[in-house]
């Protein structure tokens, strides 16, 4: 596998990143370049997974949005839409973004006014964004959850597991042991879904 190498004095291990698709490695000047290439090796697995979130999704790729598969297209008309098995959308991020906020929106709205109900929950307000390394984040003093768009793109029974944390933050501030009894309580496959599902490759859209 082809990677930049940087060779640096105040670096004490071999650490790999993926810049806009390139594989940079950063080592110190003690380490043979043997070591090196077979530490890129047993790391490959790892970064494809990385290289593939850093592709552009082209003409005819097939995404997910809710649950649902689509053939995805890029047009000339400032809109996105879906039409049946298909979706189109115009390359710009404002207006992808504002489709699939939209979306997104929509639909877990539905499914967090839901969970409330059946839990009791009441007085929570919700937004929404789009971030890098979180799926949401519960502030439970100001009565608020966030939750991340690309969570569009993910199983339904992921969108609801990420619900749930959310809510289970309302009555445990940390990840503790109380805080997955009570969700695995809500939720008891709970964790067999994230295992499945949290590594799952996002779409590059834009």
């Amino acid at each position: 596998m082809k990677y930049v190498l940087h060779r640096k004095s105040n670096c004490k291990k071999i650490k790999i990143r993926v810049v806009e698709g390139v594989v940079c490695v950063s080592a110190p000047f003690t380490v043979s370049k043997k070591i090196i290439d077979d530490f890129v090796q047993e790391q490959e697995a790892w970064i494809k997974n990385q290289l593939d979130k850093n592709t552009q999704s082209k003409e005819n790729d097939l995404i997910c949005l809710l649950g649902n598969e689509y053939r995805l297209h890029y047009i000339n008309q400032k809109m996105c839409y879906v039409d049946g098995h298909d979706v189109y959308m115009y390359s710009d991020k404002v207006l992808i973004q504002k489709f699939l906020k939209q979306n997104a929106k929509k639909y877990i709205d539905l499914r967090f006014e839901f969970f409330c109900e059946q839990l009791h929950i009441h007085d929570i307000s919700l937004q929404y964004g789009f971030y890098k390394s979180k799926w949401g984040s519960c502030t439970p003093s100001k009565h608020k959850i966030c939750f991340n768009v690309n969570l569009i793109f993910m199983p339904l029974e992921f969108i609801d597991a990420i619900i749930l944390h959310e809510l289970a933050h309302l009555y445990h501030l940390n990840h503790s042991k109380d805080f997955y009894d009570l969700l695995c309580t809500w939720m008891p496959n709970y964790k067999e879904i994230m295992k499945e599902n949290k590594k799952l490759p996002i779409p590059k859209l834009y």
